[in-house]
């Protein structure tokens, strides 16, 4: 069966599962102490219920019995309550440090990934003879691509190597991948068109997109992604040019 845990990894930011996996590392080292509820409907069962389920995604065999099953009171006793109480205590505290983590972003890899974007959209603009096939509203919408494309990157080269609020991260990073994007549908299309070679070198710069949001935080990188080697890969292969 799924555990928790797996099912999270493609929930949640990679750099958010550790919080999950210390939360069931938690339960799974105090479930053994708390008492068994007489019964799985009272407050304290369901409590133990969900507790319970957590500590199993660390196959605690000690974690396995059910409410009901054994002599049991709800409440758990003193000590029972005492270790509930430390264990939601210690999740908050867990919960809050993981907001606190993952309101700021570190720029160095959304920096990377944002220069490889600018370098490609321009080095897609710049084959030969591309501009002569597209029309002038084209020509003026890959325009204002590449132009906003460049000065998201200055911005967040100015920021590079501290961190910031991860809204703005955020917000860079799904504007460059959107004007990327635009470069690619509206120029890209056309560029395969007259020279095939570039179609390969297209389907590369289609990689960083998920890269870019995932350095933000906007979800977690493909694993297409990362089996072709991973954002420095990515990135080597749009330097290169097509």
């Amino acid at each position: 069966m799924t555990t928790i845990v797996q099912t999270l990894i493609a929930m949640v930011p990679m750099r958010d599962v550790m919080y999950v996996a210390a939360l069931c590392g938690v339960c799974a080292v105090l479930m053994p102490w708390l008492p068994v509820p007489a019964s799985a409907g009272s407050a304290y069962g369901r409590v133990y219920g969900v507790l319970n389920l957590l500590a199993q995604n660390f196959r605690n065999v000690a974690n396995r019995t059910t409410p009901g099953s054994g002599p049991g009171k709800d409440g758990g006793g003193v000590p029972g309550v005492v270790l509930a109480l430390g264990l939601g205590l210690a999740a908050g505290l867990g919960a809050c440090a993981a907001i606190g983590d993952s309101t700021r972003i570190d720029t160095a890899e959304l920096a990377a990934d944002a220069g490889a974007i600018d370098f490609a959209a321009q080095a897609i603009e710049a084959i030969p003879s591309l501009s002569a096939h597209l029309s002038a509203g084209q020509v003026a919408q890959v325009n204002a691509a590449l132009a906003r494309i460049a000065a998201i990157t200055a911005q967040v080269d100015a920021a590079s190597g501290g961190a910031i609020d991860i809204g703005t991260g955020r917000g860079w990073a799904s504007a460059l991948a959107g004007d990327f994007q635009t470069v690619l549908t509206v120029a890209g299309t056309v560029a395969a068109t007259l020279d095939p070679a570039v179609a390969g070198y297209l389907a590369t710069a289609e990689r960083i997109v998920p890269l870019i949001e995932a350095a933000a935080g906007l979800g977690p990188a493909r694993l297409s992604v990362a089996a072709g080697g991973g954002a420095p890969a990515v990135r080597a292969a749009l330097y290169r040019g097509p």
